[in-house]
């Protein structure tokens, strides 16, 4: 069934601005960066050029999480009241989270591609040099990972109070992103999930302690653990959804 809700998703993406959304994200974005930064590689080191693309990457995330995440909704709802939901025959949990899936999966394409594109513009146009391509491409997939449990309450808000409630948890998360990166979020960052792919920055950094960075790794078993469970709840609460915000 996995692969029919795929199917369906495909070809609503293709009638609909979805598409221009993600192929902007995917393409626009490293490309001005890249730009960008690689015409000033004399003054920045490659490090900090990674680590402050991830970081804007980061703070933009939650909120165009909600943003695909609304449209997606308004699109279901003027649909017969979600119908294309309600109507199928397996559980309405593995329908919303098979959706769900669809679009995050094209998340971590984009997420996989922009960070790719960034090192072909920095490293094979402007010659910036330093830069790991095997640490990049495996922190921007723990980076896309990361970002499923955002999708999972963007939804889950949508369903529960609506469009405007998804957004306005869209944009708090942003600031949570950006403030996750102060001490004020040193002790709690593992337990708030806006927090988690702003603080992969610490594996970019220069002059940190290697058992800094080896804590911060072993924290990151906390959102392995939380994404598990709040995904199990968030698909519960799917699955008794009654087909209108409560």
């Amino acid at each position: 069934m996995p692969k029919a809700i795929f199917k369906a998703e495909n070809i609503k993406l293709h009638r609909s601005m979805l598409l221009y959304l993600h192929l902007a994200a995917l393409i626009i974005f490293p490309l001005l960066l890249g730009v960008y930064y690689g015409g000033r590689k004399n003054l920045i080191n490659s490090a900090n050029m990674v680590d402050t693309f991830n970081t804007i990457l980061a703070l933009i995330s939650p909120l165009a999480i909600s943003i695909v995440v609304s449209l997606v909704f308004d699109r279901e709802e003027k649909a017969g009241n979600f119908q294309n939901w309600l109507t199928q025959p397996m559980s309405k949990g593995k329908v919303i989270m098979g959706q769900l899936t669809y679009y995050w999966l094209l998340y971590v394409i984009e997420v996989i591609g922009t960070n790719l594109i960034y090192y072909l513009i920095l490293s094979g146009v402007y010659h910036v040099a330093g830069i790991s391509f095997l640490k990049l491409f495996s922190l921007s997939i723990v980076f896309a990972l990361l970002g499923f449990l955002q999708y999972g309450f963007a939804e889950l808000i949508a369903l529960k109070w609506s469009i405007g409630g998804s957004l306005i948890l869209g944009f708090f998360g942003s600031v949570i992103s950006m403030l996750a990166v102060t001490p004020l979020f040193d002790l709690v960052w593992p337990f708030i999930p806006w927090a988690w792919q702003s603080r992969l920055s610490i594996f970019w950094r220069l002059n940190i302690p290697d058992d800094y960075v080896r804590v911060a790794a072993l924290s990151y078993l906390i959102p392995v653990i939380l994404s598990v469970i709040f995904s199990w709840l968030i698909f519960r609460y799917f699955s008794h959804w009654q087909g209108k915000a409560e």
